[in-house]
């Protein structure tokens, strides 16, 4: 029997892929399309050759739209006969579509809470999160902590993408047609009530 003789002065935040709090959350099961041991807990998966069926990691080709979630641990992976722990291609793998999670992110990058979070699609950290959009895809969500000293941070993935804000952009509403919904300007004989309501002038 071992005994652990050394002890860090910190803890970890908490474990790749797990559960935050019992905030609102869904989880949905995929197929994984990785081989054996290339999957991991806590990293962002897109979809995979049957969209609905199946998830991978990234590529340099992946978009905002293709994003399904992160990789949730539910603690029922087994180990292998090694004392490894991996994701088996063709196993069945719970993805986080919203809630807040313990995600993986790049090695050695400053992150604050409420940082943008992004999904790195190429190179050796494809899978991984940052708050830069560079070699990255938007994701709807938020980070709610810096990340410790194992590259793991909190991450919220919002209920629905987020509205694209764009500063630069002014609305126009166009002029009510009889085909056309817009709007109208109130004429003679009419009045408008403070809620809006237009009625026909008496008197």
């Amino acid at each position: 029997m071992s005994a652990q003789t050394s002890y860090k002065f910190g803890s970890p935040i908490g474990a790749a892929g797990g559960l935050v709090d019992l905030a609102p959350y869904a989880i949905d099961t995929f197929l994984n399309s990785e081989n054996t041991g290339v999957l991991k807990f806590g990293v962002g998966v897109v979809k995979g050759a049957t969209p609905g069926t199946n998830v991978a990691l990234p590529s340099g080709t992946s978009v905002a739209a293709d994003f399904e979630g992160i990789v949730v641990n539910g603690r029922t992976t087994e180990y292998d006969v090694e004392g490894n722990l991996s994701i088996r291609k063709g196993a069945s793998v719970g993805v986080m579509r919203y809630g807040r999670i313990y995600a993986k992110v790049v090695h050695g990058v400053s992150i604050a809470v409420n940082d943008p979070v992004y999904l790195v699609i190429s190179g050796d950290n494809k899978g991984l999160f940052t708050n830069s959009s560079s070699s990255s895809i938007a994701v709807a969500g938020v980070f709610r902590s810096a990340p410790d000293s194992n590259d793991i941070a909190q991450i919220e993935l919002f209920n629905a993408p987020a509205p694209a804000v764009d500063n630069d952009t002014v609305y126009t509403l166009p002029a009510a047609t009889g085909s056309v919904l817009g709007g109208v300007k109130v004429g003679t004989g009419l009045d408008v009530a403070e809620d809006g309501t237009i009625s026909v002038h008496q008197g």
